[in-house]
């Protein structure tokens, strides 16, 4: 579920980045250079409409996302129950239409030890042993 690569563009005279990618810079007629994104982001705003436009489904779940680097778009979600702002979403897109997924503690983890090298391979190790040893208390307390 974690970090598909996201398109999006750069601007050479001011660093800006936009996603979905732009042809030119918002701020100057400069061309912008094509970049890709990890597909893991922060919400910033979020909401949920009862009564959405014309072609959409209720209810209709958004939420304002910032990329690392400062790339802000929509996305739909499934649901927002639980979402808070400042929360780690995964982006996914589909068809052009971005949709936001929340992360768990788990996929959270190996995200920041992905970002931190090798040392993610013994945090991914001890995070299967962990969630090993929670599945069989559960089986024991079960029977």
């Amino acid at each position: 579920m974690i970090a598909e690569q996201i398109a999006a563009s750069r601007c050479p005279r001011c660093d800006m980045l936009v996603a979905p990618p732009s042809t030119y810079c918002p701020h100057h007629p400069v061309l912008m250079q094509p970049v890709t994104l990890p597909g893991v982001g922060e919400v910033v705003s979020f909401t949920t409409l009862h009564t959405p436009p014309q072609g959409f489904r209720s209810p209709l779940h958004l939420a304002l996302v910032e990329l690392d680097g400062g790339a802000r778009f929509v996305c739909h979600g499934a649901d927002v129950r639980g979402l808070r702002i400042g929360a780690a979403v995964a982006i996914e897109a589909i068809d052009d239409i971005y949709y936001f997924s929340h992360l768990g503690a788990m996929e959270r983890a190996r995200l920041f030890w992905r970002r931190t090298g090798r040392a993610g391979d013994r945090v991914n190790a001890i995070a299967r042993s962990l969630a090993k040893r929670v599945w069989k208390g559960r089986d024991r307390a079960a029977s």
